[in-house]
């Protein structure tokens, strides 16, 4: 992975599971001056609030309900719910990853990585272990040794 890279992080069952990693994660990539994007559901206020807490640096967040709403795609019912048809839902962050040219998105969703042409790596929470392909990598390693591993998945 070449430095100036976009590397994305989902936030539900990503970085609110370990934020302390992956915030050193996101470090150790920022320090070889990639960009650090956090590609999640929403709500957006919530995740930045979130990550100003955590002292979380980042560069881009972009939220799937943002995006819907900006396009008048939400269903809203009497009672505040909201609905988005599942298949876009599902797609919008591999669609957006690769208008980005995101060089690998973190993410936690079986059901999202199949929509990725971007490398997705999926990160196992009970096991605290990211899976890409046939690779794998525990965050119970140093954040710098799980980084060194994530610029061997090269595109």
């Amino acid at each position: 992975m070449k430095h100036g890279n976009k590397i994305s992080f989902d936030f539900h069952g990503v970085i609110n599971q370990a934020p302390d990693f992956f915030k050193a994660l996101a470090d150790e990539a920022r320090a070889q001056e990639n960009l650090i994007y956090i590609v999640s559901g929403g709500p957006r206020e919530y995740i930045k609030e979130y990550l100003s807490a955590h002292g979380f640096q980042y560069d881009v967040l972009w939220c799937i309900f943002d995006y819907f709403d900006a396009k008048e795609k939400i269903e809203v019912a009497a009672d505040g719910s909201f609905h988005i048809d599942d298949e876009a839902w599902n797609a919008a962050k591999g669609k957006y990853c690769a208008e980005q040219d995101i060089a690998i998105h973190i993410d936690d969703s079986p059901i999202y990585g199949r929509y990725f042409t971007t490398p997705y790596a999926r990160f196992d929470v009970p096991t605290k272990i990211l899976h890409y392909g046939t690779q794998n990598v525990s965050i119970l390693q140093s954040p710098a040794d799980v980084w060194k591993k994530i610029q061997a998945w090269r595109r």
